[in-house]
């Protein structure tokens, strides 16, 4: 009877570099998983463990909603400026210029032409 050799575990550093590759890339699980020597269900698993603590560790330290006295703080302000009530954030996007690797350059050319991250935030009436 011959045993099976347990696989070594996966390193927490690189379960965050799957996921981050998966996100960054948009590629299908399958290549992610040739990419980095997993199956296509590992590269999943782990995107959804990483997600999930970055949700449950550190979007609350950055991403936080008013309470209802804030929100109406808020909501008074914005009105003040721009005359329209019952606004709590205002929403953009911009593009942050980087410096591209060689290889792929062309998956961060923005649509004006130039390399960059897209970023999407939410601001209140201070610009915070």
């Amino acid at each position: 009877m011959q045993l099976l050799k347990a696989r070594e575990p996966v390193s927490v550093k690189k379960q965050l570099a799957i996921a981050l590759y998966k996100v960054a890339s948009c590629s299908e699980y399958r290549v992610v998983g040739n990419v980095f020597g997993v199956h296509k269900s590992t590269v999943k698993k782990y995107l959804y463990r990483v997600m999930k603590a970055i949700n449950e560790v550190l979007a609350p330290a950055y991403i936080n909603m008013p309470n209802q006295d804030e929100a109406k703080y808020i909501a008074m302000q914005f009105e003040n400026i721009s005359h329209i009530p019952q606004i709590i954030g205002c929403i953009d996007g911009t593009h942050i210029p980087i410096t591209v690797p060689e290889e792929d350059y062309r998956d961060f050319v923005n649509r004006k032409g130039w390399a960059s991250y897209n970023v999407q935030a939410i601001v209140d009436h201070n610009g915070r």
